[in-house]
């Protein structure tokens, strides 16, 4: 359901407990965890941020709406156009669709470009990137998109966010690809999947982290790392809302890692700062996201920030 709270609710500082006492920039215990290339710090809620959201209810992901038959995805027309799709929440739950997932089917699979919510029985278009530049043409599916890949390549999420272009898209996917020694006559960026290698790799960090993360109920988000750079940050408003796009989030972070990561180098400092200006105030929040992430509000509020590296 959607919902109405009064004021202007923000996913700040002052309703998030961060991974770093804030007069010595020390690390808290329990707020951190590293596996090979890639470390997390763990964001997590105060109890004002639970009684800011108290009266917003469960979302569907996107992922779990395609397999629950709770979302149509097709081709805006017969002839299908790149940028655009049509979604219709056939439903009575509201659908969380994240920037970054990726849809197979129609003419070429897809990538969404920003954070929608669809409400019950609403019907949208919504602004995709092409992610499989060698086919324009119906699949087994015809003109619809029956299965939801995975959220993708943190990579292809900033480049959508900071470089807004399909040629990038297209040139970050064949990249991605060729670093995995996976292709198809298509060119599509699911190929990725095709790995052994790749799919033992993703399954060893998922299972590091994700115990990790499911022993605290009260982690909202997380800032990831790899060598001495920021892969990105993602903040929701409810530990539910995050659990529920956790596997997704993790799959985004650790394919950039196995992409081009690194042994982890970076200064706690560096980390600790880039959080302050983050969280500490909305104003240089909405300015830093403008360029260098996203926001989905709802009615007003911030329900999900998705911040990258300048």
């Amino acid at each position: 359901m959607l919902f109405a709270l009064p004021g202007n609710t923000q996913l700040m500082r002052a309703n998030l407990y961060t991974p770093f006492n804030e007069s010595t920039e020390v690390l808290k215990s329990g707020f951190s965890s590293e596996h090979k290339k890639v470390r997390l710090y763990y964001i997590k809620a105060k109890p004002s941020l639970y009684k800011e959201f108290s009266g917003m209810g469960n979302y569907v992901t996107l992922e779990n709406a395609i397999k629950q038959s709770k979302i149509t995805v097709q081709e805006t027309t017969s002839g299908g156009t790149v940028n655009t799709l049509n979604f219709k929440n056939v439903s009575k739950d509201s659908i969380l669709v994240s920037m970054g997932d990726i849809v197979k089917g129609g003419k070429q699979d897809r990538v969404i470009e920003k954070d929608t919510l669809i409400a019950p029985g609403q019907s949208i278009a919504m602004s995709v990137y092409c992610v499989e530049s060698g086919r324009w043409r119906p699949g087994t599916t015809g003109n619809n998109f029956g299965t939801y890949h995975s959220n993708a390549n943190n990579v292809l999420r900033k480049s959508i966010v900071k470089e807004k272009s399909q040629s990038k898209v297209w040139e970050n996917v064949g990249a991605i690809n060729t670093a995995n020694g996976t292709s198809t006559s298509t060119g599509t960026y699911t190929a990725v999947t095709q790995s052994p290698k790749y799919n033992a790799e993703m399954k060893e960090y998922k299972d590091a982290f994700t115990s990790t993360i499911m022993a605290d109920s009260t982690i909202v988000g997380v800032l990831a790392v790899t060598g001495d750079r920021i892969i990105g940050c993602d903040i929701y408003g409810t530990p539910q809302l995050f659990r529920s796009n956790m596997t997704n989030l993790l799959n985004s972070y650790i394919s950039e890692a196995l992409y081009n990561g690194k042994e982890v180098t970076i200064k706690e400092t560096t980390v600790a700062k880039y959080l302050d200006d983050l969280l500490s105030n909305e104003a240089k929040q909405d300015k830093l996201l403008q360029d260098n992430g996203r926001s989905l509000k709802v009615n007003g509020k911030k329900v999900k920030i998705t911040a990258f590296d300048k």
